[in-house]
């Protein structure tokens, strides 16, 4: 991409369901207090959002910001525009240089040290531009915005630096939400001279002061905004970054790993995501560090003994005769994934999964079917019904789509010999911490609930399971377990009006929480399966998840094995940006990366369930198998498989396919074989 015009672009850029940056300082809701009082500049202008599956417009499709197109400064009080959420410093004061940063001087390549104090770069006719999520196409409008002074002729300029130099970029934006469906978002960024050779250049270094954010080294060869990048924590006071470009991943949500070749280095980009935030961020002194002067990686880690931690069981003995029921009819399950479950997906006649894949499951020894399904979507009114005050409203349904799909999978999982749980997956976080306090959203749910219920209460299968809500407040897990336990008893009681036959299944708050679990009680009602979730070692099982902050974790085995140790976290992917929690659990791995840690994380379970006489199973667990070694996978499986024998837990792996999958596949979708080796490990007899 090359801008050779003098302009502010408007660009825009897709947005990451469900990832979050790095920690961040969200107190400060003002900008910077120094700066020549100048105009500013507003992206306004921008492209239908890049979304996976969209048509994107290159550059020179887009149209470009003129000095007419900005929004006039925030003292114009003759405005007609929309009051902007943006606190512009508008007071010129002598400048006290609170840091002076060196002047960058070495082998490698200075993008731009700003001292022109213009919008060019230091490699001639290539710009600095901004975008923002105002225009977001099919997935909604974002509200955001994002500002830069802008000298005479009304094109972006730096501003005065309290660096020790004169000059630096700055930008000052407001995140807004919108009606936008992923996080939002504004971006700036320089177009490099693409007849540079970047590969002798092995790293990134800037100087910034203000709020998280995200660099970006953009390629070529990224053709969906799915670019390499980095998390960079808010820093109030002058920092210097270093990025080795060995460190880059891609934010994931593009589904196509690229690897990063700086051959094809086109741009350098910066974003800032959030909700309902107001901050700024200056930058100084871009710079590409030759080969040579990238940090090696450093010997920072000991090689081991493995410790494997003692385990002693007691009596795991549940007379309960729903035990017996969950070990027959809840053991060597699997989820369907990747489907009913995500956000805005709803059944509407057309089956990316069907009897053929439920044929498929059944014949490799499967079991049990867990079907991932958002059941108030399907309720057609369900926001008037959770907005009414008055109690005249109804909850209504979509019928023929929701019990298309429900029945359907009834039906092929009875004919195959496979029990089918019916699991109520809200991907769209619309239980959480705001609405938990809602009685009119609980009471949304139970009568969904009992609507479900109802359609099944004749049906006389006793292997037909009804789970209450997966993982209460999935995204956050920040609802209590009190306020989710009363909500989950109204919901029983509600289904219980119309079916008493049928087996519940209830889990906990914080991810269907073992902790939450051990310190309750069963609920009000003698016939539910109580279930947890573990994916632990969490770096193990999802190392190289790329919607994850593991997604540079690399090369874990399991279990721990000393022999294949390295003295260097790099070897298994470790960056400076990889939080401490991680680094802790890599460091320690050889505490962890073994079965009997895992049976002693989940122990706690068995014990309460055998306090309570109650049975309890686990119908989430697996590992990120796309890029761990296969064998590690078998062994984690077949510790888990042997953790579930153990204890007399019935076991549902998370994933068909995908990457958390037990099936192969061609296409990327539907499954054809079992993978080697999986059948002896999860136990599976056809």
């Amino acid at each position: 991409m090359n801008f050779k015009a003098k302009t502010s672009l408007s660009l825009s850029a897709a947005a990451l369901l469900f990832l979050s940056a790095c920690g961040d300082d969200s107190s400060n809701k003002s900008v910077d207090t120094v700066i020549e009082e100048l105009p500013v500049t507003d992206s306004t202008q921008v492209n239908d959002n890049p979304t996976p599956g969209d048509s994107i417009n290159t550059p020179a499709d887009t149209a470009s910001t003129t000095p007419a197109d900005s929004i006039p400064a925030v003292d114009d009080s003759t405005s007609t525009e929309p009051t902007s959420k943006i606190v512009m410093p508008d007071e010129a004061t002598d400048i006290t240089p609170a840091i002076t940063i060196p002047k960058e001087e070495g082998k490698g390549l200075l993008i731009d040290d700003f001292e022109d104090g213009d919008n060019a770069s230091l490699q001639g006719e290539f710009y600095w531009y901004d975008y923002n999520d105002n225009k977001g196409g099919k997935d909604g409008d974002g509200a955001s915005e994002i500002k830069s002074p802008v000298g005479p002729d009304g094109y972006p300029v730096a501003r005065k630096s309290d660096n020790g130099t004169n000059y630096a970029w700055a930008v000052y934006y407001a995140l807004d939400k919108g009606e936008y469906k992923y996080d939002p978002y504004v971006g700036w960024g320089v177009t490099l001279d693409t007849d540079v050779d970047y590969t002798k250049y092995g790293g990134l270094t800037y100087w910034y002061k203000g709020g998280a954010h995200i660099v970006r080294v953009e390629t070529s060869d990224v053709t969906n905004y799915d670019v390499h990048m980095m998390n960079m924590k808010a820093s109030r006071t002058w920092t210097k970054a270093v990025i080795r470009f060995k460190d880059l991943a891609q934010e994931g949500w593009g589904g196509v790993e690229v690897a990063f070749d700086p051959a094809h280095i086109t741009n350098i980009s910066f974003q800032a995501k959030g909700d309902k935030k107001v901050d700024s961020l200056l930058i100084d002194n871009v710079y590409l560090q030759d080969t040579s002067e990238v940090e090696k990686d450093k010997a920072d880690m000991e090689i081991k003994d493995p410790v494997i931690p003692e385990v002693n069981i007691g009596d795991i003995t549940i007379s309960n005769p729903l035990q017996a029921k969950a070990m027959k009819y809840l053991n060597k399950g699997i989820n369907i994934t990747n489907w009913l479950e995500e956000d805005g997906t709803i059944f509407k006649g057309e089956f990316k999964f069907n009897e053929d894949d439920v044929k498929l499951m059944a014949d490799n020894g499967i079991k049990s079917l867990r079907l991932p399904i958002d059941l108030d979507q399907y309720a057609t009114n369900r926001d008037k019904f959770v907005a009414d005050t008055t109690g005249t409203i109804a909850l209504t349904y979509d019928d023929e789509n929701l019990f298309g799909v429900l029945d359907a999978f009834d039906e092929w999982t009875a004919k195959y010999g496979m029990s089918f749980v019916i699991d109520y997956h809200e991907y769209d976080n619309g239980y959480n911490t705001k609405t938990a306090t809602n009685a009119k959203y609980t009471k949304m749910m139970a009568e969904v609930w009992k609507h479900v219920a109802a359609h099944y209460a004749s049906n006389p299968r006793e292997d037909l399971f009804l789970e209450l809500l997966n993982e209460p407040d999935m995204k956050n897990g920040k609802v209590s377990t009190t306020n989710w336990r009363k909500a989950a008893q109204e919901i029983i009681d509600s289904i219980r009006t119309v079916n008493k036959k049928h087996t519940l299944i209830f889990g906990d708050a914080e991810w269907y929480s073992i902790k939450h679990l051990a310190a309750g009680s069963p609920l009000n009602d003698d016939n539910i399966v109580y279930a947890i979730h573990t994916y632990e070692p969490f770096v193990f099982t999802h190392q190289s998840a790329n919607w994850t902050d593991l997604k540079k974790v690399k090369n874990l085995m399991f279990p721990y094995d000393k022999e294949k140790w390295s003295e260097c976290s790099a070897d298994f992917g470790v960056t400076k940006d990889l939080p401490k929690w991680y680094k802790d659990a890599i460091f320690k791995y050889n505490e962890i990366g073994n079965k009997e840690y895992i049976l002693n994380l989940i122990l706690p379970a068995k014990e309460w369930a055998v306090k309570n006489n109650v049975p309890v199973i686990i119908n989430e667990f697996g590992a990120y198998n796309l890029k761990t070694d296969k064998q590690s996978v078998l062994n984690y499986m077949t510790a888990m498989r042997e953790i579930s024998d153990t204890l007399e837990i019935p076991l549902t792996h998370w994933g068909y396919t995908g990457g958390f999958s037990l099936f192969e596949s061609t296409d990327g979708v539907k499954g054809t074989t079992l993978i080697e080796g999986m059948a002896e490990a999860f136990g599976l007899e056809k």
